[in-house]
């Protein structure tokens, strides 16, 4: 999969070129009234606009472009909808005022870490992929943008790159670890069209399933959480000791011992 930076105009300014610099990618000039369709060198594009940082599709028009905004409407609609009684709530273990530090070991878009974060959680986001990873950044770093409240809860919410596997931290740092692995998507919805394939290409599948799970119980105090769409078998062998099921996903929940 290739993608490039996009240098619109033309000059190029220190944020593309520090930026193509960190993530080793070449940089493509374009006019500023381009198309991304029109660009059939690569795969993705990455552009500023403004200060948001965009991953642009160039071949598929339904997928059209990617941003990190914590200011995004359903999002915060469902932080705010008596999140305390949501699966995700549960699943977490919240109970009265106690919160745990969660690392979110496959952060995405962040919108998980997320709603959690709003839960008043300490978040860990640990991003593997480079391009996602400065999605994420340009997301995190917007303060000011969202206005006090949203900030208040990015808050508490820290990014790290690297993969779980790799991922060093001190032995039991975190009450919980959350997974939401990237599996093939067999559901044919416009969410799927536009999120997941997208992540999907950048991320590749992963197929150590069991492995993460494993690694995944070694760093966490107190639980494992798995999100896994509602039909999908457990992510290891053994099963959760909890299973809270809502209309499309699930949580498996494996407690340690």
């Amino acid at each position: 999969m290739k993608v490039a930076v996009v240098r619109s105009g033309d000059t190029s300014t220190e944020r593309e070129i520090k930026l193509s610099t960190d993530l080793g990618l070449p940089t493509i000039e374009l006019p500023s009234a381009y198309l991304p369709s029109e660009v059939s060198d690569y795969d993705y594009l990455l552009a500023y606009r403004d200060s948001r940082l965009l991953l642009q599709c160039t071949g598929d028009a339904q997928t059209g472009e990617l941003c990190v905004d914590f200011s995004d409407a359903k999002l915060n609609f469902r932080a705010n909808s008596s999140i305390r009684s949501q699966n995700i709530a549960k699943a977490l273990g919240i109970k009265g005022s106690l919160r745990p530090a969660v690392l979110d070991a496959t952060a995405g878009l962040g919108k998980d870490a997320f709603l959690m974060a709003s839960l008043g959680c300490k978040v860990s986001l640990l991003e593997r992929s480079a391009v996602v990873h400065a999605l994420l950044a340009n997301g995190l770093a917007r303060t000011g943008y969202y206005g006090e409240e949203i900030d208040i809860i990015l808050g508490r919410m820290n990014l790290h790159f690297g993969d779980l596997m790799e991922f060093v931290a001190d032995s039991k740092q975190f009450d919980v670890v959350y997974l939401d692995p990237m599996f093939p998507e067999r559901r044919k919805s416009a969410k799927v069209k536009k999120d997941m394939a997208a992540l999907q290409q950048l991320l590749g599948h992963q197929t150590d399933g069991a492995e993460l799970l494993d690694y995944a119980k070694l760093l966490a105090k107190t639980r494992v959480v798995v999100k896994r769409a509602k039909l999908s078998p457990h992510l290891g062998p053994g099963k959760p000791d909890i299973v809270l099921k809502g209309s499309s996903s699930r949580y498996d929940v494996y407690l340690i011992a």
